[in-house]
């Protein structure tokens, strides 16, 4: 795992547990179908009940870039179902790995 794609979501107050469960559902998913994606992590802070962090781990920064686009109906689908109740539309920020280690 060389990237990861940093998602950050605002959402409307009290709308946290439905989106991680649609998030978490979505990305078990493309998972399953998406052999490029190495793995993902959800996130609720614990500090801010509207915050949520998504993070998306790849070989590549060509995969990575791919799976962000504008045209992946997959991912666009999925902001769309939950346009209502974000705050904002959300944050990206692409990294390359240093080191990682559990």
């Amino acid at each position: 795992m060389q990237y990861v794609k940093y998602n950050k979501v605002l959402l409307k107050p009290g709308k946290r547990d439905h989106s991680t469960k649609m998030i978490l559902e979505f990305f078990k998913k493309v998972q399953a179908q998406e052999s490029k994606m190495k793995g993902f992590i959800v996130m609720d802070s614990l500090e801010d009940p509207v915050e949520s962090i998504v993070l998306t781990f790849w070989e590549t920064k060509e995969q990575m870039d791919n799976f962000y686009q504008v045209d992946n109906h997959l991912l666009s689908n999925l902001v769309e179902k939950l346009k209502p109740i974000f705050e904002t539309l959300p944050e990206r920020t692409g990294y390359q790995v240093s080191d990682f280690q559990i």
